[in-house]
């Protein structure tokens, strides 16, 4: 086997490098930016990378007609939410180019097809499973949990998946050392299953809108505490975000975020 390095330099002058695996004599590439590998020399692998590079980096194409609008985050002011909310205002979304988020609606298949190819792009970044969904697209899973997305430029750029909590899986974390804090059973509210923004549009505020616009309207009629929001193995990053969000510090020094089994 032979490894094979391409330098380039990105539109921001970083360099980046491509590897080339050479096995059996077939070219096997790794891309800089998305980490997918793919053959060149395969027309289905590229067509695969090709898609899968352009969700990762930029989002996936949505269309005006999917979800419930929660937000018009051009004016941070709620415009709609689901018709047992108290937050409705009544208004509508006209402008196409606004930025938005909406709620997913579990019966209408297109969105639940949409918002689940995402879901594949989170869950290969995460390594996690790929089979937990069912809690936000069963039909009448009003109160189990949904699925939020972030929309900009006519593109899915964020998404947020929470679940209904029960209380015997709620924990405190550690921030530092990531262990639990035994022998304490808090309560709360909902939890974070999932929480993404493609690569373009990260560092400008898109996962805390995403955090708020589920605190305000995952539970008709609810506006749950940000203290209440409790996170699912997060990430180095998200670890990072869950401190600024709602991490608390404790007598002992140490930061506590709030999550779950």
């Amino acid at each position: 086997m032979a490894v094979n390095h391409v330098r380039s330099k990105s539109s921001n002058g970083k360099r980046l490098v491509q590897s080339k695996l050479n096995i059996n004599n077939e070219t096997i590439l790794k891309c800089p930016k998305c980490e997918m590998k793919y053959s060149p020399n395969s027309i289905d692998d590229v067509a695969t990378h090709k898609k899968y590079h352009d969700l990762h980096i930029n989002g996936r194409n949505w269309s005006q007609t999917w979800g419930i609008p929660i937000h018009d985050t051009t004016s941070s002011t709620i415009i709609a939410t689901p018709s047992s909310s108290p937050f409705k205002t009544g208004k509508s979304v006209n402008n196409k180019n606004s930025e938005r988020i909406v709620m997913i609606q579990e019966n209408k298949p297109a969105e639940v097809k949409a918002m689940l190819e995402i879901m594949d792009i989170v869950n290969q970044e995460l390594n996690a499973p790929q089979d937990e969904n069912n809690f936000w697209r069963k039909p009448n899973a009003e109160h189990q949990g949904k699925a939020i997305v972030y929309i900009k430029d006519k593109k899915a750029v964020g998404a947020i998946t929470v679940e209904v909590l029960k209380q015997h899986k709620c924990r405190w974390m550690i921030y530092e050392t990531r262990t639990l804090v035994e022998h304490v059973r808090p309560q709360f509210t909902l939890g974070i299953s999932r929480i993404w923004v493609c690569r373009a549009q990260r560092g400008k505020g898109i996962a805390e809108k995403l955090l708020d616009a589920a605190r305000i309207s995952a539970i008709p009629g609810q506006n749950v505490d940000k203290m209440k929001l409790a996170w699912s193995q997060p990430s180095d990053s998200g670890g990072k975000l869950a401190k600024k969000y709602n991490g608390v510090k404790h007598k002992s020094g140490h930061i506590l975020i709030p999550c779950y089994l």
